[in-house]
């Protein structure tokens, strides 16, 4: 019945089948199936997912042993899956396709570095840091990036933050990466801001080194690294290293050293004092961290309240000052 119809439309119309079709509200594979009469798909009462099904080209457990053997042989240690599977093929030792031995490498978690070392399951493990900021002062973050420089030459900026501000709370730049640099700046920090209770950082040689550690320590300063790799457990640092780089007036490269610590001294100084940041309710790290941002709201809800009275067609509901910036940190959710 479906099927006559569409037809008939689309000959009174002088319209293509699938117009008809769309106009009907008919898929044209469906048209398609009914008209040419394809029963070929049956509904069953309880239908057994696609994984519980016996799979007759399945590999046998005794295969699946021999597989599992092969990747974890310490012979095999260094190398990929990929060439661990041509080395096992070439001895005759497995009969599986290349897929096939990679399905199960991930199914039994053997795909990352199986290496020996500070990395493996043989040293301590690292779980996904998680950190809370509740008020400036609850948790720094910091990380080092490279600023290019005239010819061939970098810079590193080094740069940390109040999380629960966005305040950059201290930076340099300098031409190379050294612990002595950065425990000097934080230290000058301290003195300038006041101890945080926590410190955040990737896996850099300064942010692991000996000599922040104790300078870290002495201050009584919890520390927290991101794991290997995984750029999502520093967020705040990373997301303002893109917010300077994006800028409009980031040079391509810089002139000199001179030039990028100037420059970036009038960013840091425009952002903290400027930037109305979307998750700080559109208050400047400066009013959050300083404690003004509470001063700002009231200031901004009388002008709110004022203009409400004015134009008050132009409200549905009385205008509200964005709230204050809540709890925030690394991997809360």
């Amino acid at each position: 019945m479906i099927c006559e119809l569409i037809r008939n439309l689309a000959e009174q119309a002088n319209m293509p089948l699938t117009r008809a079709c769309a106009l009907t509200g008919v898929a044209r594979s469906t048209f398609y199936r009914i008209d040419r009469g394809y029963r070929h798909h049956q509904r069953v009462a309880q239908p057994v997912p696609h994984a519980e099904r016996h799979q007759p080209a399945a590999l046998t457990e005794k295969e699946k042993a021999q597989v599992i053997g092969a990747l974890t042989d310490p012979t095999m240690a260094d190398r990929s899956v990929v060439q661990v599977y041509w080395s096992s093929l070439d001895a005759g030792e497995i009969a599986c396709s290349q897929r096939t031995f990679y399905r199960l490498a991930k199914a039994n978690e053997l795909v990352g570095d199986r290496r020996r070392g500070r990395h493996s399951g043989t040293s301590i493990s690292r779980v996904k840091p998680t950190a809370t900021a509740g008020a400036p002062g609850h948790l720094w973050t910091w990380d080092i990036t490279l600023l290019h420089g005239p010819g061939r030459c970098y810079y590193r900026l080094y740069l940390a933050i109040d999380v629960y501000s966005r305040y950059p709370v201290a930076w340099r730049i300098e031409p190379d990466e050294t612990a002595a640099k950065a425990t000097e700046m934080f230290l000058d920090a301290f003195d300038r801001h006041g101890a945080p209770a926590r410190l955040h950082a990737d896996n850099g040689a300064a942010m692991r080194s000996h000599e922040l550690a104790a300078a870290l320590e002495t201050s009584q300063i919890g520390r927290s690294f991101s794991r290997p790799r995984v750029s999502n457990d520093n967020p705040f640092s990373e997301s303002l290293f893109k917010t300077i780089k994006y800028d409009l007036d980031h040079p391509d490269r810089f002139d000199s050293i001179d030039h990028a610590r100037q420059w970036t001294s009038d960013f840091l100084h425009r952002y903290a004092t400027e930037h109305h940041h979307s998750a700080l309710g559109y208050y400047t790290p400066e009013q959050v961290f300083t404690g003004t941002a509470a001063r700002v709201k009231a200031a901004r809800q009388q002008t709110l309240d004022w203009a409400a009275a004015l134009h008050p067609r132009r409200y549905s509901a009385p205008p509200k000052a964005p709230a204050l910036p809540t709890t925030t940190g690394i991997n809360l959710s």
